[in-house]
């Protein structure tokens, strides 16, 4: 498998920095990567706002202490007035536009972002815009089904999945082999949307494609969000909403039908987590890959196939990856990137360790006669 990883690893040069990509929240100055509620505004203040705007509660403006920390204070009242005040003068922009016909686009023809040289990247980085555009249907997808068959005492309001509003909750053994399945019918649209070459399989080999490499995905993107969201304890994410730490371990197995050495196979699974997480959150941490990277990564792993009937779709997708970096980088006056793709290759390294554990722990609940594991 290695090999593999290694021949595709210069698929990586395709990253972009998120740095360059990033704006202001007009509210609090932090810096964001996606627009909430439609104006350039944090997550934490976009879900202040809609809080503060439900209640009946008058906040209170701390006065010459507040007005003495600078435009962005932390004071609630005046964040609260900063929202409001943004969104009467996008309200007064709307009133005084021409009147224009709607565009209606499909979540396929939606960009992952909403800042203009991403929506313009197609032009000179095709490969790349598709990979945004495929991840962002895939977690559209993941979001919206896995809130809808959270457990009743953790259900959250619809429209928590286009808010963001909803709170990470812990997994069980049967929420996982759910989301798994979930995550499984995601990739098929992910890979519809990210490689032409795809649709043109049969369905046997779209099937050994995405069966093949769905853990490896998982795991990689587990970590990746883990090591920014929850960078300083155990918590992973066994989904895109549901997350399993050292403290939750018995809640994960109590679903878990282990009818012979239950207490064994808890102890064995505890060992592998405890060894495991906090020594991949490092070194993730320390190379800290960009958003763009991880979908570059989520390329390589998703090609990392021995199925010989995929080779040549395989090459192909490679090559035309292989176009966008070189297009990329000339555009952005860098040559040398060896070193980084090093980088990314040690954490591929990383991760294929990690996956082969995962599928151990799998195998392991399959041999303590529990009925369910995940694909």
């Amino acid at each position: 498998m290695h090999d593999n990883l290694s021949t595709s690893l210069s698929l990586t040069a395709l990253c972009v920095s998120t740095k360059e990509m990033s704006r202001k929240c007009l509210v609090c100055d932090t810096s964001i990567t996606r627009v909430q509620m439609g104006i350039d505004a944090c997550r934490a203040c976009a879900a202040f706002y809609r809080r503060a705007r439900r209640s009946t509660r008058k906040f209170r403006c701390k006065g010459s202490s507040c007005a003495q920390a600078g435009p962005f204070s932390d004071c609630r009242s005046c964040r609260y007035d900063r929202m409001k005040a943004l969104f009467d003068q996008a309200n007064e922009e709307i009133k005084v536009s021409p009147r224009t016909k709607p565009v209606i686009r499909c979540p396929s023809c939606a960009p992952s972002t909403s800042n203009n040289e991403t929506s313009n990247s197609n032009e000179t980085t095709p490969v790349l815009d598709r990979l945004r555009r495929g991840y962002d249907v895939m977690t559209r997808i993941r979001k919206t089904a896995e809130l809808s068959i959270r457990p009743e005492h953790s259900t959250v309001h619809p429209s928590a999945s286009y808010t963001n509003d909803y709170p990470h909750i812990y997994s069980t053994h049967r929420m996982k082999i759910r989301t798994k399945k979930i995550l499984v019918s995601a990739l098929f649209d992910f890979a519809s949307i990210a490689f032409p070459g795809f649709d043109a399989l049969n369905e046997g080999e779209q099937w050994r494609l995405i069966s093949g490499n769905c853990t490896r995905i998982d795991v990689l993107e587990s970590i990746h969000r883990s090591s920014i969201i929850y960078p300083d304890d155990s918590t992973m994410f066994t989904s895109y909403t549901t997350t399993k730490n050292l403290g939750s371990f018995d809640l994960y197995l109590s679903d878990c039908n282990l009818n012979v050495n239950a207490d064994a196979a808890k102890k064995e699974l505890k060992k592998n987590m405890t060894d495991n997480v906090r020594k991949v959150k490092r070194h993730w941490q320390r190379i800290a890959p960009t958003d763009d990277e991880l979908l570059v990564m989520l390329a390589i792993a998703f090609w990392s196939t021995g199925d010989e009937s995929l080779c040549r779709l395989a090459t192909t997708s490679r090559n035309e990856l292989m176009k966008d970096v070189h297009t990329f980088y000339t555009q952005k006056g860098l040559t040398d990137y060896a070193t980084r793709i090093g980088e990314l290759y040690c954490l591929l390294a990383e991760n294929e360790r990690i996956t082969n554990n995962v599928s151990e722990d799998y195998t392991l609940l399959g041999l303590m006669n529990n009925e369910d594991v995940p694909i």
